[in-house]
């Protein structure tokens, strides 16, 4: 069994345990005097920008990091907007990532950039979720779920107003996102079996391509060499979390991975 497949096995003991509909109780509650507004799309920038777009995501571990630096969250936010980033993402998975919803909840209202809820969705109950603590993006990971639950969690997410990050791993499961016809494929570049990164997986991915979709390359970015590696694939972005979170001085860090987008050459 893989790391993955013990996430997606805790999810459903979770779902079994009714843990997300006592928690979609809870925001909405806690949400019912303090709606959050409507933020711009993190598709609007991939669109605008002549410069790649930065997800820049909160952390706090992870199955291969067990403890990353612990920061003022709300200044992390803050910093992140500051300098450049164009969509923020936060994890929400407690056991795994040491995330929570409430953390969601609390920082989605602290910026006005489009915020990702980074969870691994399996049930619409999820989505309502993400959506009450504030995110205006979800995560949908092909490799988890069938043909037919991706498709019905895609156009459900998309009902209730929310943009869809739609995560592949390999060629395989590019084609079968591209039956979604979604405006955003992120491309992770972990290994789901070793849990390793390399950045060159995007050059792999995205050679062959189909031009009408903006592209995410995510996970293994360290430094702007990593970037300079995969900015030819053509794509419109980059999900960075460990290293903006072990990052001291953001001010020259964040920046300098913004390269000028290039039409893609591999």
């Amino acid at each position: 069994m893989t790391i993955l497949d013990e996430i997606v096995l805790y999810k459903k003991e979770l779902l079994s345990s009714h843990y997300y509909h006592e928690k979609l109780k809870t925001i909405n509650k806690d949400t019912q005097c303090n709606q959050p507004s409507k933020k711009n799309t993190l598709k609007s920038s991939l669109v605008n920008d002549k410069e790649l777009s930065i997800i820049a995501e909160i952390k706090s571990k992870s199955p291969t990091v067990k403890q990353l630096p612990e920061r003022n969250l709300t200044q992390q936010i803050k910093d992140y907007e500051t300098y450049g980033a164009n969509a923020i993402s936060i994890l929400t998975d407690e056991r795994y990532f040491g995330g929570s919803f409430e953390r969601l909840q609390q920082l989605s209202k602290q910026t006005s950039l489009p915020v990702l809820c980074k969870d691994f969705v399996i049930n619409e109950i999820q989505i309502d979720v993400a959506k009450a603590a504030g995110a205006s993006i979800i995560l949908l990971i092909v490799n988890i779920l069938t043909d037919e639950q991706l498709h019905r969690l895609y156009h459900y997410a998309c009902q209730l107003d929310l943009e869809v990050l739609v995560e592949v791993h390999d060629s395989q499961e590019l084609q079968r996102a591209y039956e979604l016809k979604p405006e955003i494929i992120g491309v992770n570049n972990r290994d789901l079996k070793r849990f390793v990164t390399d950045v060159a997986h995007t050059n792999q991915i995205l050679a062959h391509k189909k031009d009408d979709f903006h592209y995410i390359s995510e996970s293994g970015i360290h430094n702007q060499s990593d970037v300079e590696k995969i900015v030819h694939s053509g794509i419109d972005g980059l999900l960075i979390g460990e290293t903006l979170m072990k990052c001291d001085d953001l001010s020259q860090f964040l920046p300098q991975l913004k390269l000028k987008k290039v039409k893609s050459c591999i």
